[in-house]
């Protein structure tokens, strides 16, 4: 499976690392542009306001250069790790009646995979995982930068304290990570797609902004069967090939604007059938690029 699409230059990377070095590659109009970009598409999709982002960005600057940022960044990563931890699993029921187990084992390894993948390390001061999330944090925030990105994650995950001197900014952080949790599915999902466009993502940094959206984002959780699963599962990456075979410029966006269409299944328990809730949509898009991933590199 070819990932390059030599008519417009973009590439879609497997590795991360390739990511991180066009970022610290990009000038200082190229992430101005993307900034406002960003802001742009935020208040679009949730209807937060323009004016406290930026004042948001601009105390969560002065946090960094008075160097006061790394505690709360630590904060931050120490409560993701938790949340992540205890994200909810889609539920497929019993397991012990699935045969082979195929689709048990598929999303054991996706997980392992993107964990394995994003722990390598790209240097001394920056891991893949830490990179993911920078991303993710930059999407919720609509801002590039990576302290401002890591200490948004920092405030809006730590616990607040009586008298906290950043008990506001806490109070914003969350105020901006409410709002994407307000914002309908289709207008989720199609931000997300054009911040996947935007970027250029790899498929593994994508992974793993899917995690974080699994984690972040619960919602109402359907019990599915394994088949509904499995079909799910290569709707999405039944996409993403179609993308590749035409003249989209990041086959992966494709599958956010899926997404945004809606994934419906019936709950094998009420019978009920309904659109996927956003944490249940994110896992099987996990596995689906698993698998776009696991294709590529045996190629």
């Amino acid at each position: 499976m070819q990932t390059f699409i030599p008519r417009n230059g973009l590439e879609e990377h497997v590795s991360t690392a390739v990511d991180h070095g066009e970022d610290r590659r990009k000038n200082v109009h190229d992430i101005a542009r993307e900034q406002c970009e960003s802001m742009r598409r935020v208040t679009l999709a949730t209807g937060a306001s323009a004016n406290e982002l930026c004042q948001l960005m601009q105390r969560l600057l002065d946090i960094d250069r008075s160097g006061t940022s790394a505690g709360i960044v630590a904060q931050g990563h120490i409560a993701a790790d938790r949340m992540q931890s205890g994200m909810p699993r889609l539920d497929l029921g019993d397991v012990s009646g699935l045969g082979d187990g195929r689709t048990a084992d598929q999303r054991s390894d996706a997980v392992q995979s993107i964990d394995f993948w994003l722990l390598e390390p790209l240097d001394p001061a920056h891991d893949k995982k830490w990179y993911a999330r920078w991303k993710f944090w930059s999407f919720i925030l609509g801002a590039c930068g990576p302290d401002v990105a890591l200490t948004l994650q920092g405030l809006a995950l730590r616990p607040s304290e009586p008298g906290d001197t950043h008990a506001d900014l806490v109070a914003k952080a969350r105020k901006v990570l409410e709002s994407w949790r307000r914002t309908s599915e289709p207008l989720f999902w199609a931000a997300v797609e054009c911040y996947v466009r935007q970027q250029s993502f790899s498929l593994e940094t994508q992974a793993y902004l899917m995690h974080c959206i699994a984690a972040m984002f619960p919602g109402d959780g359907m019990k599915l069967s394994s088949a509904q699963n499995e079909q799910l599962t290569a709707v999405l990456a039944d996409t993403y090939c179609d993308a590749l075979g035409s003249s989209a410029t990041m086959p992966s966006a494709d599958i956010y604007r899926r997404l945004s269409q809606g994934l419906q299944a019936t709950d094998r328990e009420t019978g009920l059938t309904r659109h996927l809730g956003r944490s249940d949509a994110a896992q099987i898009a996990i596995t689906a690029l698993f698998a776009v991933i696991e294709n590529t590199r045996s190629r």
